[in-house]
């Protein structure tokens, strides 16, 4: 729907590589959101912004055997055959005796099959595929997939640097809303619109109200005439996400919301300077967490995401052994800690072959309204 064929050769290439290493002959796919888990690797095969429920997509390495999309209604259909990248399309009210049907039509029946996620996989489902195919293997292939999509690149990296820009926009603009007497949806409802209005799909934003962060999805809550709000916009756009994490102080900053904005900046500076190829993701999270505890600070250890396809692709941390490479993408945000206040602040970055680049770019100051 997004991306060309160019994209799809090249990933289709790597994806049949892997299976190759790895012994497979097909996998099977499932997938809705690419929220947590849920349908990255279904998105990544197929560039179709599905919803709701998982489809599946059934997924060879012989390349005479095109994919195989099973879809449940007329209309996703109608979708799928204009905006994906899958040839064969199949209506379907029974899932798991389609696919037993389509591993049978295509020969499987002593074949390797990799899933996109054996936790993911209901029991029910390889209960029956094994008794179908006595002589079929069932293997785990998430962790390749993951890694397969683990970077973007050309035509990818203008939909992340798309993604991160109507953030900003959502942002700039959505703010103007934050005025006492206001509820929590009227803002998050208009930060929505403004995104979903220049093609967002999928949003994940949340709001809290001072003096420390304990976002959730908007409620009823009226904006007072002081205190800080928080707020996390976090948008999909052609498939990849990005986040801004800011605060804005209504009336006169406190001195504690002020020192938790220093450290949180600083914090993140310190970390850019090992964020990049050549470098464990533990070190700067690492850099991160220390500047923070020499501030005077404790800190909450949820310092952001590694994100792309799906929203939390995997989390950096000081414990986190991943080697950084070109074309990662990183919401960085330090949650630090000053006594019963908090503050989470952050933004999206892009990693390069010398360092990294910032994609979101609302800048640093502590906005007073």
């Amino acid at each position: 729907m997004f991306l060309t064929d160019r994209v799809k050769e090249e990933r289709y290439r790597q994806v049949r590589r892997s299976m190759a290493e790895k012994g497979l002959d097909a996998i099977v796919a499932r997938g809705s959101s690419a929220v947590r888990g849920d349908g990255a690797a279904f998105r990544y095969l197929t560039d179709f912004p599905n919803i709701n429920i998982q489809l599946v997509l059934v997924f060879f390495r012989d390349e005479s055997k095109p994919p195989v999309l099973l879809v449940e209604s007329r209309f996703q259909a109608m979708r799928a055959k204009k905006f994906s990248w899958v040839p064969d399309i199949r209506l379907s009210n029974r899932f798991l005796d389609s696919l037993i049907e389509v591993l049978r039509e295509k020969g499987m029946e002593r074949a390797t099959i990799g899933v996109d996620g054996m936790d993911r996989l209901p029991y029910l489902w390889v209960e029956r595929i094994e008794e179908s195919f006595p002589q079929m293997k069932i293997a785990e292939f998430g962790p390749e997939l993951k890694k397969l999509r683990a970077t973007v690149d050309g035509d990818e990296t203008k939909l992340v640097k798309k993604s991160a820009a109507l953030v900003d926009h959502a942002f700039t603009e959505g703010i103007k809303r934050i005025k006492p007497g206001k509820t929590e949806w009227e803002v998050m409802a208009y930060i929505d619109f403004l995104l979903k209005s220049e093609g967002v799909e999928k949003s994940f934003n949340i709001i809290s109200q001072g003096p420390k962060v304990d976002a959730y999805p908007a409620s009823g809550r009226k904006i007072p005439k002081k205190g800080m709000i928080f707020v996390e916009i976090t948008a999909q756009y052609g498939g990849y996400w990005t986040q801004l994490a800011r605060a804005v102080s209504l009336g006169k900053a406190d001195k504690d919301l002020v020192k938790m904005h220093e450290v949180s900046v600083g914090a993140i500076k310190r970390a850019l300077k090992t964020l990049k190829p050549g470098y464990k993701v533990a070190h700067p999270m690492g850099e991160m967490e220390k500047f923070v505890r020499e501030s005077g600070l404790d800190c909450t250890p949820v310092y952001g995401h590694i994100v792309g396809i799906d929203m939390v692709e995997d989390r950096p941390t000081p414990q986190n052994q991943t080697d950084i490479v070109p074309g990662m993408v990183f919401i960085v945000h330090p949650w630090p800690l000053l006594g019963e206040s908090s503050l989470l602040w952050g933004e999206t970055y892009l990693t390069t072959a010398n360092g990294n680049q910032r994609l979101n770019k609302v800048g640093d100051e502590l906005i007073v309204l």
